[in-house]
C-alpha cells in the first residue's frame, strides 16, 4: 500500500489518537548538575538568602521558602564565583567571578558588566571580596582594586598598590577613620579614603603594627568604632584576631585557633573558626558559640537569625526555635568527573580517578547517579563501608547488581543500590590487582573485568560466583590498562592507556574454558599509514562500526567483525570544513564519544568543546563551545546520553551540564507514541516533539481539513516540529492531526496536538 493511501486511510478510519502530557524538558534546553553543597560566602536581602559556591549561586525566598538556583545557564554571566554582596542602600547585589567578570542584580534584573575581564592584560583577575560602603562597592582583585558607582553603574576608579605601580593581590576592604585598609598577602596597607590619587602606589603606606606586619591578612571588618583583621600567624593555618581602637594595634581572641574569617551584621560581631561560629556584642562578649564544623561565611538578618554558607552542607540556618535547617538544592556531591555511564535508565558518574601515567587522584569513591530528576550519591554518608575508599572510575550493572571498579581499592559490589562486598586481589587471587580500569556484563550476567598491570589482567566473575583469568599468552600483561567494550557479536574490544593499541579477544561464551577462546592485537592504522596510538575512548554505533577518539581525532573500523579472522584498516572519517576536505577533528584530542539514537556522535575534546555529527562522521551538525553556548568548560572529560529522554550528559573540569538533544533510541513498534508539551499554551516557542516512534519514521502533519502543515524524519525515536507550516509562520489555534509511517509503510500510527496562541 503506498504511503499516501495510508494516510487517508487513517484519517478515513476514525482512528482514537493517544495524547499524552507530561512535564517534559524541551528540546535544546540546557540544564546544570552542579554542587550547591560547597557554600562559601552569604549576602542577605530583604527577601532572600544568597549563598555563593565555587561554581554558582542560589538563594532561599523567605517568605515562601522557595529555592532557587542561578548559574551561567540561567541566570549568570559566567562559571565559578569568587565574591557576592548586597548594598542595602541601593538594593543591588553584585556577584563577581574568579576571571573579573561582575554580574549586578536588582531584584531579578541583571546588567553584566565584563570590562575587566575582557581587558588584555596579564594579571590575577580573581575577585576575593567585596565591601559596601554608602553607594560603592570596594571590590578586592587578584592585581589591587576596583571602586563600583552603585548609583551610576558604573566603574569610577582603580587602584594599584604594588611597588613600582605593579600588580597585588588584594584580600578585602574596609573603610576606618576617613583611611582605607587593604589586607594584602604582604601584610596591611592603608590610605586617606580622600586622597584623589589612590591610583598612585606611593599614597599607600604600610601598617607596622599587627602582630605579624608582613604576614597575609583577610577580612577586614569595622565593628564598635574599632577596625578587626585577621592576620596569619607562623602556623599556615592559623590566624589571629588584630584590633585597632583608632590609637594602636593589640591582638585579641589568643585563646580561639585556625580562625577562618570575620564579619559584621544585625550590630553583631561574627567570627568563624574551625568548628565554631562565635558571636560577639560591642563589649567583645561572648553571645553564642554554634558548632559549624566546615562554616566558612555568616551573617545575621534583621530578625536575628544567622546564616552561614558551609563547605559541606550548602546554606545552614539557625534560630533559637531549630538549631539546624540545611538548606540545600539538589546536585551532585562534587564536580569531578572521570566517567559517566548510562546503565538500567540512570546517569550515573564516577568521580575518578587516575592520570594517564596511572597515578590515582586520591577522590573518594562517591559515585553518584541521576534518577528521577534527583541525584543520590553511594559515597560514605549513604555507605558507611565505602569510609576510605577511592577513585572509582568504571561501573556496570544488571537488575539486581551493581559494581564499581576503583584505582587501588578493589571492586564494589552493590546489591539493590545497597552496599554489599568489596573484592581485592588479596581475597580473590584471581584479581591480580586492586586497580579496576573496565568493566562489562555479557549477556549471560557474566561479569568482565580488566585490571591495571597484573599477569592475569582479564578476569570474569560468572552469574553463578566462579572466578575465572587470563593472560593470552601474556599480550595485555602488566600494562597500564585502561577501556574495553563488549560488542553486539560477542567480541571484546581493549584500549590500553599509554598508546598500547587494541586488544580484541572472543571466549565463545565459555568463560571456564579458555583453549576455544580467539584473540589479537592491531596497531591503529590504514593500509598506508599509521594513526596515533592514545586512544581516549572507544565506542561501537547502532551500526557496529567501532569509534575511537584519539589524541589526533576520530578513527573508525567499518567491519570489526572480521578482527578476529582477517586484516582489518581503520580510517578516518572526512568532511569539509569552510570548504577544505579535512579528517574529522584532525588535530584535536578526543577524550569522549557518545552515540544517540539517531546513531549521530557527540564528540567531546580537551580544549575545543562539543562536537555533533551525522551517523558517518561526514558532516558537522553543531559546534558547541562556552563563546557560543550555555557550555561551561570546552575542556570535556565525558558524554554520555539517556537514550530514553535523548539528554546528553556532558562532563567537564567545571562539573556535569545536561543538553537536551533531538534524538532518543527508537522504537520496536509504535504502542508509546506521545507528544510534548500538549497542549502547547500560549507564549510557548520552543520545539514540539513527538516520541515513541520506530526507526525512521516519516511524520506528516495536518490541520483538520487534511492540509499538509509540516513534514520531517524522525531521529531515533524522536521527531520535532516548531510550531510553523510550510511557509514557515507560526500555525493557527486548533488540533493537528499527526501520522507516523515507517520507511516501508508497514507500520502506522497517529495522535493529535492541540496548539493555543
Amino acid at each position: 500500500m503506498k504511503r499516501g493511501h495510508i494516510l487517508a486511510t487513517l484519517i478515513l478510519s476514525g482512528i482514537s489518537f493517544t495524547n499524552f502530557i507530561q512535564a517534559q524538558t524541551p528540546k535544546g534546553t540546557w540544564r546544570e548538575h552542579l554542587p550547591y553543597n560547597e557554600g562559601k560566602v552569604v549576602a542577605i536581602t530583604d527577601e532572600r538568602v544568597y549563598c555563593a559556591t565555587n561554581l554558582s549561586l542560589f538563594y532561599y525566598d523567605k517568605t515562601d521558602g522557595s529555592i532557587q538556583k542561578l548559574s551561567k545557564i540561567n541566570g549568570l554571566s559566567d562559571l565559578g564565583i569568587g565574591y557576592v554582596a548586597y548594598n542595602e542602600k541601593n538594593k543591588k547585589l553584585l556577584v563577581g567571578f574568579s576571571n573579573g567578570n561582575i554580574d549586578l542584580f536588582e531584584g531579578d534584573t541583571k546588567i553584566n558588566f565584563p570590562d575587566i575581564k575582557m581587558k588584555n592584560m596579564v594579571a590575577d583577575k580573581s575577585i576575593y571580596h567585596i565591601s559596601m560602603v554608602g553607594d560603592f562597592a570596594y571590590i578586592s582583585f587578584g592585581f589591587g582594586i576596583v571602586v563600583f558607582n552603585l548609583q551610576k553603574n558604573e566603574i569610577s576608579d582603580t587602584y594599584i598598590l604594588g611597588a613600582g605601580g605593579s600588580y597585588m593581590k588584594v584580600n578585602g576592604t574596609a573603610i576606618f577613620n576617613d583611611s582605607i585598609f587593604a589586607c594584602t598577602d604582604k601584610g596591611l596597607y592603608k590610605a586617606a579614603i580622600g586622597d584623589p590619587f589612590l591610583s598612585n602606589y606611593t599614597n599607600w603606606e604600610k601598617e607596622t603594627g599587627l602582630y605579624n606586619p608582613s604576614a597575609a591578612c583577610y577580612t577586614p571588618v569595622v565593628y564598635g568604632n574599632q577596625l578587626f583583621v585577621l592576620n596569619k600567624f607562623s602556623n599556615p593555618e592559623s590566624s589571629l584576631v588584630n584590633r585597632n581602637n583608632g590609637q594602636k594595634w593589640d591582638t585579641i581572641f589568643t585563646n580561639l585557633d585556625k580562625v577562618r574569617s570575620l564579619s559584621v551584621s544585625n550590630n553583631k560581631l561574627v567570627v568563624i573558626k574551625i568548628y565554631h561560629v562565635l558571636t560577639y556584642n560591642q563589649e567583645l562578649g561572648l553571645e553564642s558559640n554554634y558548632s559549624a564544623h566546615y562554616a566558612q561565611h555568616a551573617l545575621y538578618d534583621e530578625d536575628g537569625k544567622l546564616w552561614l554558607a558551609d563547605s559541606k552542607e550548602g546554606l545552614l540556618l539557625n534560630t533559637p526555635e531549630k538549631y539546624k535547617t540545611v538548606i540545600l538544592p539538589d546536585g551532585p556531591p562534587t564536580s569531578n568527573v572521570f566517567e559517566i555511564c548510562y546503565q538500567n535508565n540512570q546517569i550515573a558518574v564516577l568521580p575518578g580517578g587516575y592520570r594517564r601515567s596511572g597515578e590515582a587522584a586520591f577522590l573518594k569513591a562517591n559515585a553518584y547517579t541521576f534518577s528521577n530528576e534527583t541525584w543520590n550519591s553511594f559515597d560514605k554518608a549513604t555507605q558507611d563501608s565505602l569510609a576510605g575508599v577511592s577513585d572509582a572510575v568504571c561501573m556496570a550493572s544488571n537488575s539486581q547488581y551493581t559494581y564499581i571498579g576503583t584505582w587501588g581499592n578493589g571492586l564494589i559490589e552493590l546489591k539493590n543500590g545497597v552496599f554489599s562486598k568489596i573484592y581485592r586481589w588479596a581475597d580473590i587471587p584471581e584479581l591480580g590487582s586492586n586497580f579496576i580500569s573496565s568493566l562489562n556484563f555479557d549477556s549471560k550476567g557474566n561479569l568482565w573485568i580488566i585490571a591495571r598491570k597484573s599477569q592475569t589482567p582479564i578476569i570474569v566473575k560468572t552469574a553463578t560466583g566462579e572466578w575465572y583469568s587470563y593472560s593470552y599468552d601474556g599480550s595485555l600483561s602488566n600494562i597500564q590498562t585502561y577501556k574495553s567494550i563488549l560488542t553486539s557479536n560477542g567480541d571484546f574490544w581493549h584500549v590500553g592507556l599509554r598508546g598500547e593499541g587494541v586488544f580484541i579477544w572472543n571466549t565463545n561464551q565459555t568463560p571456564a574454558t579458555a583453549s576455544d577462546d580467539k584473540y589479537t592485537s592491531i596497531t591503529i592504522k590504514d593500509k598506508l599509514s599509521t594513526y596515533s596510538q592514545e586512544v581516549n575512548d572507544i565506542v561501537e554505533d547502532l551500526d557496529g562500526t567501532i569509534w575511537l577518539g584519539t589524541a589526533d581525532g576520530v578513527v573508525v573500523y567499518d567491519y570489526p567483525y572480521n578482527a578476529l579472522s582477517q586484516t582489518i584498516y581503520a580510517r578516518k572519517p572526512q568532511l569539509v570544513v569552510d570548504g577544505y576536505l579535512k579528517n574529522l577533528l584532525e588535530g584535536e584530542s578526543v577524550t569522549s564519544i557518545a552515540v544517540d539514537g539517531a546513531n549521530r556522535k557527540w564528540i567531546g575534546t580537551d580544549g575545543g568543546g562539543l562536537f555533533l555529527v551525522s551517523a558517518d562522521g561526514t558532516e558537522q551538525i553543531m559546534v558547541l563551545n562556552v563563546e557560543n553556548s550555555k557550555l561551561i568548560s570546552d575542556n570535556i572529560i565525558s558524554v554520555e546520553i539517556n537514550q530514553k529522554t535523548g539528554e546528553v550528559f556532558i562532563g567537564t573540569d567545571k562539573g556535569v551540564q545536561s543538553y537536551m538533544s533531538t534524538a532518543t533510541a527508537s522504537q520496536p513498534d509504535f504502542n508509546a507514541v506521545h507528544t510534548f508539551p500538549n497542549p502547547v499554551k500560549e507564549g510557548y516557542n520552543g520545539f514540539i516533539t513527538i516520541r515513541g516512534l520506530m526507526s525512521d519514521t516519516e511524520v506528516k502533519i495536518t490541520d483538520l481539513s487534511g492540509h499538509l502543515v509540516f513534514e520531517t524524519m524522525s531521529n531515533g525515536g524522536d521527531a520535532i516540529w516548531n510550531g510553523k507550516n510550510l511557509n514557515g509562520e507560526n500555525v493557527e489555534t486548533g488540533i493537528y492531526l499527526v501520522f507516523c509511517v515507517t520507511p516501508l509503510g508497514s507500520e502506522t500510527q497517529a495522535t493529535k496536538i492541540l496548539i493555543v496562541r
